[in-house]
């Protein structure tokens, strides 16, 4: 097996069950393999996992003992993560989160019967077979099709792939959330489908209408928070450029016998240019902050759809706004938010701030895991 040494004072993170190892913390390496055990500058163990022999994230932790990465490691996992996720409102959600889950490199997804993966590291390829039995094994899905089409598995010297791995799948896959039921497209949808961490804020803001009540829901995708609202009667519409999710989003409608209207059209220049006013605009902007860059794009991006929300909000109306990176904090979108309303004469007050729910878990010991916030925010003139 593959022994890595760190440089001296790198142990202390991971005694801090910090579970990244960076290429530059490693003094030298003895053996091969992608399973590796992690050891101090003086020779004491301290982990066992994974290494990438390409990756910026040379080492992952998987254990902070010396198990055996098999298929039945991954079987007790899988079942140590299903004990966090009892009693949710769904048959879709997160069912291992990568790091939260001591399973890093790795995303298990459930929707209905079936179950999509995320492969999200080199050794985790290498590792997809046994992690596939462990999943038949546990899960027994009708089918397990895998999402890895992202451009972050570039960084592991992988290609972005999709497929059909185990089962039978019929597409889209029907869900149930709380009372109500969605089509979700496996296959092409954004993430792994559906918006599974938006789940508990989808309740949240349901909370915040009635039959009286205008709501916008900017970026809407597949009308998850629409037909939430729609559900309490209100009068919602619908807004996104994804021609495909609007469509889906119609389907659901009808799926609930609800009444909601859908736009394809860019969420920015909607917001720009309508007249009408709204009791509640919910923003949830499908994003990801790598660079600097992009962070500052994504600071701007906020800015500007509060800046334009706060003016088209009647008093006491609400915006609801979310941030999906762990690049920005509470703290960043606030000051956001606090020059937006400035710029417009608004004052505002933050009623609330959520997170992402139980089947997303946050390490605190790895900040990167918190990355979904929302902001409830009132117009008060």
């Amino acid at each position: 097996m593959l022994k890595l040494f760190l440089k001296k004072g790198k142990e202390k993170k991971v005694k801090h069950f910090y579970p990244w190892i960076f290429r530059d913390e490693i003094q030298r390496k003895e053996g091969k393999g992608i399973v590796a055990e992690l050891y101090d500058f003086e020779g004491n163990f301290l982990a066992r996992g994974t290494y990438s022999p390409k990756s910026r994230i040379a080492f992952r932790v998987l254990s902070y003992g010396k198990e055996e990465i098999n298929k039945d490691f991954f079987i007790k996992r899988i079942k140590e993560a299903l004990e966090l996720r009892k009693n949710i409102p769904s048959n879709a959600y997160r069912v291992a989160f990568s790091e939260s889950d001591l399973l890093s490199g790795l995303i298990i997804d459930k929707y209905a019967e079936g179950v999509t993966v995320q492969i999200r590291s080199y050794p985790m390829e290498e590792l997809k077979d046994e992690v596939l039995k462990a999943i038949v094994e546990t899960l027994k899905p009708d089918f397990v099709y895998e999402r890895s089409d992202f451009k972050g598995r570039r960084d592991e010297g992988l290609k972005e792939f999709k497929g059909l791995l185990y089962g039978n799948l019929r597409n889209p896959v029907l869900i149930k959330e709380r009372d109500l039921k969605f089509l979700v497209d496996v296959k092409r949808g954004l993430k792994t489908g559906f918006y599974l961490d938006q789940k508990d804020n989808r309740a949240y803001v349901s909370g915040l209408v009635d039959e009286n009540s205008k709501v916008l829901d900017l970026f809407c995708y597949t009308g998850g928070f629409s037909l939430y609202c729609a559900k309490k009667g209100a009068k919602v519409l619908g807004v996104d450029i994804n021609e495909d999710a609007i469509n889906l989003a119609r389907e659901n409608a009808k799926l609930n016998g609800l009444s909601a209207e859908f736009l394809q059209a860019n969420a920015f220049d909607f917001i720009q240019e309508t007249t009408d006013r709204y009791d509640l605009i919910i923003a949830d902007p499908p994003a990801i902050a790598k660079t600097k860059k992009e962070k500052e794009s994504i600071l701007w991006a906020i800015w500007k759809l509060a800046y334009y929300s706060f003016q088209k909000l009647k008093r006491f109306g609400r915006l609801f706004i979310c941030s999906c990176t762990y690049q920005i904090s509470v703290e960043e979108m606030v000051r956001q938010l606090r020059f937006a309303a400035t710029d417009t004469g608004k004052r505002i007050i933050v009623k609330e701030v959520n997170l992402q729910p139980i089947d997303h878990p946050y390490l605190p010991t790895f900040p990167e895991s918190l990355y979904l916030k929302c902001i409830d925010s009132v117009v008060l003139n």
